[in-house]
């Protein structure tokens, strides 16, 4: 059945409309009621799909996780690079002892030098070359086990990076997927929306707008057990007869939200 199909019939007549307070209550159709009721579900779940789009759209912009990524595959590129100068640094520090020491043991051993002295000096100086290059060889060993490191951290980074960039794309794919089924949804709920209004008469939609305001979105609550669904609070047992038996639109007595018996 439509929902205007009640309005004007001969079982839900229609009532007028007469001003009343929080607690009290209008005679209308009971089908009104029932439409009002079917509209508060429409835009709950209109409420629900625009805050879940709004959701949907800021996730879609938000690309920290992927600016980390990328921050961390730079930061380990840069420490692999400072990695390779500085083993490079310490070859070339080896490279140049070795030089110096094969320089000294020619004038050594070259027999140009026949001074005593001078051959002690150059003896000095071969072992205190050869001292120092064990040094500078610890220190090469140092700087390829950093290489090494650095360069494991400079992949692992680079797959992280390859890995978010995957994900992200999937999963925003996934979401711009779910945004097109919401807009269908949407323009769906609008139309039977839209329908749904032209079977609710000024007076009661206006009322129902401002509850809408007042009550975070929730206007119309259902009546269980002899409760408002939506407080909680509970209906004296005339006004719980009245709400499944009258044609009266009936408000609850605290929260002032109107109440559909089902």
């Amino acid at each position: 059945m439509q929902p205007n199909s009640f309005i004007g019939s001969p079982i839900f007549p229609a009532f007028i409309l007469l001003p009343f307070s929080a607690t009290a209550s209008i005679m209308v159709s009971m089908s009104q009621s029932v439409i009002l009721y079917r509209l508060q579900q429409i835009d709950s779940q209109l409420d629900e799909s625009r805050s879940r789009w709004a959701a949907i759209e800021t996730s879609l912009k938000d690309d920290a996780i992927l600016r980390q990524a990328d921050q961390n595959a730079h930061e380990a590129e840069a420490a692999f690079q400072t990695s390779q100068k500085a083993l490079h640094r310490a070859e070339m520090a080896v490279h140049d002892q070795r030089i110096k020491i094969e320089q000294t043991e020619a004038a050594l051993y070259g027999g140009k030098v026949r001074n005593p002295k001078e051959l002690q000096d150059l003896q000095k100086d071969a072992a205190s070359l050869k001292k120092y290059i064990l040094v500078l060889e610890d220190n090469q060993l140092e700087a390829m086990m950093a290489l090494e490191e650095t360069e494991t951290a400079h992949k692992n980074a680079q797959a992280a990076l390859l890995e978010t960039i995957a994900h992200l794309a999937e999963h925003n794919s996934g979401l711009k997927g779910e945004l097109t089924n919401i807009q269908k949804a949407i323009e769906r709920l609008e139309v039977e929306r839209q329908a749904t209004l032209s079977a609710i008469s000024p007076e009661i939609l206006s009322l129902y707008e401002q509850l809408r305001q007042q009550r975070r979105g929730i206007a119309v609550a259902r009546l269980q057990d002899k409760s408002c669904a939506a407080c909680g609070s509970t209906l004296t047992p005339a006004m719980a007869q009245t709400a499944h038996t009258s044609q009266q639109l009936i408000r609850c007595p605290s929260c002032g939200r109107i109440l559909y018996a089902g």
